[in-house]
């Protein structure tokens, strides 16, 4: 449009600008729109540039993968002029990530709220024998992030939740028990439940779900995780996180015996004896019937109501034997890495909108699609 509307020239004019590998100058001509009052190079559509920010693709790609990846957009900045002598601004950074985390996470809004209204095509029917025999792990949690937006109450923490996907069959077990999953997925959604639970459902399915025999779903206890499963998820196995459990048992019973360490572990040692061997209802008596249990009312969790509330999700010893994870230990894990090694550093105060962003490019990152990144890069941002 602006073709058919240019009217002036201006001739040999010299222009400095970013690429990945530092700054250029060139010579071109130029043609003035009369339509939106701005000079357009004759061959920067050649040379690459971005119309917006006078930089190349590659540049931005580069400032995007920069910005996401080191806590701070000034101290990616310097990152930028020690080890490739660029020069460009904290800010500039920051507008131009951001810029393309709104594009990737658009993207993944769009295709996610497909797949959630049509799950009959996300999600094809497979007749169970020529399913994979394999399992899908799918896990989720929440951790806070620091917003410059304060709730009812004064707070501008915001959870930030993450979910993780992956297949048994790309785990590598560790001599020391530990595993490394070689290919999985990250999703992160600052926000409801609600819009989450979608972007958790399209990842599964890119996974595997419905066309492998077993799914698995581990969580911390929290009911949105349990809820979102039933809905999503209604073939899937539950487990309670095994370790939240102990967790909360053995700060039961520090709190019911807060001077007597050894009284507080043999109390804690027994009930999860009575967890290991599946004899839930002897863990619950315990729970119910300890006469100092009166005392400790609100302090801790109620640790009766949660156990059994995870009845049907704490059956240990059937999952060990199926060889199932009963941890959430890598969603969790991932939380330090995705989000928190980038987001959640001294001093650091987001925008709703910037948290997300950034997020949706940290999990693309440590989850080895940031080929999807630069996809969007290349095909999608205008020049």
């Amino acid at each position: 449009m602006w073709q058919a509307a240019k009217k002036n020239k201006k001739r040999g004019q010299s222009i400095t600008f970013n690429t990945e590998h530092g700054k250029i100058t060139t010579i071109r001509d130029m043609d003035y729109c009369s339509s939106c009052g701005k000079l357009f190079g004759q061959n920067d559509d050649k040379l690459g540039l971005d119309r917006t920010h006078r930089v190349t693709k590659g540049f931005i790609e580069l400032a995007t993968y920069v910005a996401q990846l080191i806590p701070g957009f000034e101290n990616a900045s310097e990152t930028l002029l020690k080890l490739r002598n660029i020069e460009v601004s904290g800010t500039q950074l920051q507008i131009i990530s951001e810029e393309i985390g709104a594009i990737v996470f658009d993207k993944q809004k769009e295709t996610a709220q497909k797949a959630y209204e049509n799950p009959e095509i996300a999600v094809p029917f497979v007749f169970e024998k020529d399913k994979l025999d394999a399992v899908l792990y799918i896990m989720a949690d929440g951790s806070a992030v620091n917003t410059r937006i304060q709730d009812e109450n004064g707070s501008s923490w915001r959870e930030m939740k993450l979910g993780l996907t992956f297949l048994d069959k790309n785990v590598i077990m560790r001599e020391n028990g530990k595993g490394i999953i070689t290919k999985k997925e990250y999703v992160a959604y600052l926000g409801s439940v609600e819009e989450f639970k979608k972007f958790l459902f399209e990842s599964a399915t890119r996974a595997g779900y419905g066309k492998v025999k077993k799914v698995v779903v581990i969580g911390d206890g929290a009911s949105w995780i349990w809820n979102m499963c039933n809905e999503l998820f209604p073939d899937a196995e539950c487990i309670l996180d095994y370790y939240h459990l102990k967790e909360n048992i053995y700060g039961y019973a520090k709190a019911l015996y807060p001077t007597d360490e050894e009284k507080s572990n043999n109390w804690a040692k027994t009930v999860m004896n009575y967890i290991d061997k599946g004899n839930v209802d002897k863990a619950i008596k315990i729970t119910k019937w300890s006469p100092e249990i009166s005392g400790i009312k609100g302090k801790v969790v109620n640790l009766a109501k949660y156990i059994e509330n995870n009845r049907e999700r704490i059956n240990y010893p059937e999952y060990k034997g199926k060889g199932y994870y009963i941890g959430s230990g890598m969603v969790e894990s991932g939380h330090k890495t995705v989000i928190q090694k980038r987001m959640k550093q001294a001093g650091m105060r987001w925008s709703l909108e910037g948290a997300q962003y950034i997020a949706a490019l940290r999990a693309k990152f440590e989850s080895k699609r940031w080929n999807d990144v630069i996809n969007i890069i290349y095909n999608e941002k205008a020049v």
